[in-house]
């Protein structure tokens, strides 16, 4: 009986969050708009959600209630954390003029919609938690925090994607971000309750809202510091709370800030290098045109070149219609001081039909790694 009313508020709680990202992202905003629909009917629904919340059984977070001024301390710390990174990046770049209204009037109903929003929640996110998971952190902190990190993206940006640069630029700026800080924000709301969660979402967004001026940084660097923010923050966090406390206890893996750093970093390097960030790009090869040394599935690393730098017998990465090809320079020709490189697959009994512009070549292939692509083909099969 116990376990069915556990679940019975879990969907009434589910299907309220669920709602209210529907009428935020669909009904609100797009349809109705103004005042009315941007800022007095959320902040109407989020209030609710809060009452919905204080009716429901209440739970209690996992640490220690001594301890809950120090977490909050610890959270406003990450908060400062992640300003310095913007600055960090203002100065790197440059800043630019925020976008958000900071008159008198501008502010105030900010600061009640915002501060309805990130109450409700934050909320949420403590009963969810702590209610399912209290005994079993390792679950439920990566679980929650991965639902409302895509609670917490426009459902706009996501029905925006045209294409694979606009898809990385959208993990690199939003996900990936969002995710770090929703681990972060779960962590604290596990240790004690929402309050410190709310100082540290709330510091985020009210400086966003109401700073002057921003980052007007490039999308890489977006992405680089506002994974490393949220990671710096949770190690900050973890090792002082251990320090304080021995009954909440990871390994000692776990507990080594360098794995976390050098974790997130890995992670940033891999988007930028797939995307061409460096001038190296990796390219998984779909066609059996230049077998035997490229096979089906084998990723080729190119290196950004142009036509000048190539010379007979390199393997060239050119244009064709909507397609990359990655064919082997046979004969170059040069008419009226620019030169023609006539292309062939090795495993193809004739030259490609059309010569290849110097100015369309796009890049060399340096490296080819066997077999590393199987993988990624065997996804986009299934897609």
């Amino acid at each position: 009986m116990t376990q069915r009313k556990s679940f019975k508020y879990t969907w009434l709680l589910g299907a309220a969050l669920l709602l209210a990202y529907v009428l935020d992202n669909q009904v609100f905003g797009p349809q109705i708009g103004g005042f009315l629909g941007n800022y007095l009917l959320p902040t109407l629904m989020w209030g609710l959600i809060i009452v919905l919340i204080l009716w429901l059984p209440r739970v209690r977070a996992a640490g220690k209630l001594r301890l809950h001024r120090l977490v909050c301390y610890l959270a406003l710390m990450c908060v400062v954390i992640n300003l310095l990174g913007e600055l960090l990046q203002g100065m790197l770049v440059t800043f630019g003029r925020s976008p958000y209204d900071r008159s008198l009037a501008g502010v105030i109903i900010n600061l009640i919609t915002i501060s309805t929003f990130i109450i409700g929640l934050e909320m949420s996110r403590h009963w969810l938690l702590n209610r399912h998971f209290l005994k079993r952190p390792i679950i439920g902190i990566p679980l929650i925090a991965l639902l409302f990190s895509l609670f917490s993206i426009p459902l706009n940006k996501i029905t925006n994607l045209s294409d694979g640069m606009a898809v990385t630029k959208f993990i690199g700026m939003d996900v990936l971000p969002e995710l770090g800080q929703n681990m972060l924000a779960t962590y604290l709301v596990f240790l004690e309750g929402p309050v410190p969660a709310i100082l540290y979402q709330g510091g985020l967004i009210l400086f966003e809202r109401l700073s002057p001026v921003l980052p007007n940084a490039d999308w890489a660097m977006e992405t680089l510091l506002g994974i490393l923010a949220p990671v710096l923050g949770l190690v900050l966090v973890k090792s002082i709370y251990q320090e304080e406390t021995g009954e909440i206890r990871v390994s000692s893996r776990e507990d080594n800030p360098l794995g976390w750093i050098l974790t997130s970093l890995a992670v940033i390097l891999i988007l930028w290098f797939s995307v061409g960030v460096f001038s190296y790009t990796p390219r998984v090869i779909v066609s059996g045109s230049m077998r035997p040394g490229i096979d089906i599935g084998d990723i080729v690393i190119i290196k950004e070149t142009d036509g000048s730098q190539v010379q007979l017998g390199d393997i060239i990465m050119f244009p064709l219609g909507n397609m990359k090809i990655t064919h082997r320079i046979i004969d170059i020709e040069e008419r009226e001081g620019v030169r023609y490189f006539t292309t062939k697959g090795d495993a193809n009994a004739e030259p490609d039909t059309e010569p290849v512009l110097e100015a369309n070549v796009m890049g060399k292939v340096i490296m080819v790694i066997p077999k590393a692509g199987k993988f990624t083909l065997w996804i986009r099969s299934i897609v």
